[in-house]
């Protein structure tokens, strides 16, 4: 009895080692989790629809605080962001988190105010340094129309950034023409020395017009340009991340209930949980993730992408260039009719990090919840 038991014991393990299924690879897993984690939705400009688009509001009813890291400059995406906007409100989010100044942020939404906030966006454009223009990120009337969504649901624009260099003049124009006509008379020759050389102006003129005039935000705003200077000389990525850091915890202190919605919409970069791409540096995506951890609440970001872009007449595949700005695996994906959008959470837990995938596609999958790809060529 007992050799009989032991032969089948014997036989029980080789069939049983015979039935094991090979590990799958990173790839396969990929592959796999793509088919059965990836939804759709088309939007021609007029109302998103699909199962795609209804993930992305879920996000908002789920979590304290949904990211979008976003490709810049696209009208289309500013287009679905009024949407997103709208969706986000009906959840209870009140906060728009944006890749601004301080100061830039209190225009904006001032301009929201306006009689005609497109007229208003693309007259300043015009008016600032060309080709760059005057507010970053806010130069067409898609753009604007994102400040009509934000103003009609009474939304608080946060601008948690350094001053960028094409609003230098713009600010300093501001900052100018709203002193009394004797503070205006006196440093004219200062307002016009500083925009001379707007893309550098001297500290010590900064200061001279700082220490004339009364209004603190205003005095703050040339600040502000003083440590954004600082950052372009030294090309200091740490001191912009935690400038951001900063700017956000005093939006978020003054908080009379620290619960409060926050949609952020900023490069991609920035967005990230854990250490960011370019920089590799804890930005204020970890950041923010981190605090919705201590409030017991929950953090979503999403990375957004396009695959093609004109470079004057030419489309250009970010697959065939040497230096490609997104994992090849993701704009393989692309779909020219759809918004294609997968949730890459469920790899988090499956991945073996056998190198079966490339580093950047490891990368996002470890730092973003979902991947959106846009089907528009990005002009």
């Amino acid at each position: 009895m007992k050799i009989n038991l032991i032969i089948a014991i014997l036989l029980a393990s080789v069939f049983s080692y015979g039935q094991t299924k090979p590990k799958l690879s990173d790839e396969e897993k990929f592959n796999k989790c793509v088919l059965e984690n990836t939804n759709y939705f088309t939007f021609d400009g007029q109302k998103p629809n699909g199962k795609g688009w209804t993930i992305l509001e879920n996000l908002f009813a789920d979590n304290q605080f949904v990211a979008w890291g976003e490709f810049h400059n696209s009208p289309v995406l500013s287009k679905l962001t009024s949407f997103a906007l709208e969706s986000a409100y009906k959840n209870g989010y009140k906060t728009w988190c944006i890749e601004t100044s301080p100061f830039i942020a209190t225009e904006l939404m001032r301009i929201g105010k306006t009689k005609n906030p497109v007229d208003t966006i693309i007259d300043i454009n015009a008016k600032g340094i060309q080709p760059y223009g005057s507010i970053p990120f806010f130069s067409t009337k898609e753009d604007a129309q994102m400040l009509v969504t934000a103003n009609k649901l009474n939304y608080t624009i946060w601008g948690i950034d350094q001053e960028f260099q094409m609003a230098f003049p713009y600010c300093i124009d501001k900052i100018y023409y709203a002193q009394s006509n004797k503070i205006k008379e006196k440093y004219k020759s200062v307002k016009d020395s500083l925009k001379a050389k707007w893309w550098n102006p001297e500290t010590l003129l900064l200061d001279s017009l700082k220490n004339a005039i009364p209004q603190e935000k205003f005095k703050i705003a040339l600040d502000d340009i003083k440590i954004s200077k600082e950052i372009y000389q030294e090309d200091d990525a740490q001191v912009r991340a935690t400038l951001m850091k900063k700017n956000f915890f005093a939006y978020y202190d003054n908080l009379k209930t620290k619960n409060e919605k926050v949609f952020f919409k900023m490069g991609n970069n920035h967005l990230a949980r854990g250490i960011n791409f370019e920089t590799q540096l804890y930005d204020i995506g970890n950041a923010v993730f981190e605090l919705s951890q201590r409030n017991k609440t929950s953090f979503a970001n999403v990375y957004l992408m396009v695959r093609y872009s004109l470079d004057g007449d030419k489309i250009i595949d970010d697959i065939e260039g040497d230096k490609h700005e997104n994992p090849k695996v993701f704009s393989k994906l692309y779909d020219k009719e759809k918004w294609v959008l997968v949730d890459v959470r469920p790899l988090r837990r499956r991945m073996r990090n056998d190198n079966t995938l490339t580093i950047d596609t490891y990368k996002v999958i470890e730092k973003y919840d979902f991947v959106l790809i846009s089907p528009e060529i990005l002009k």
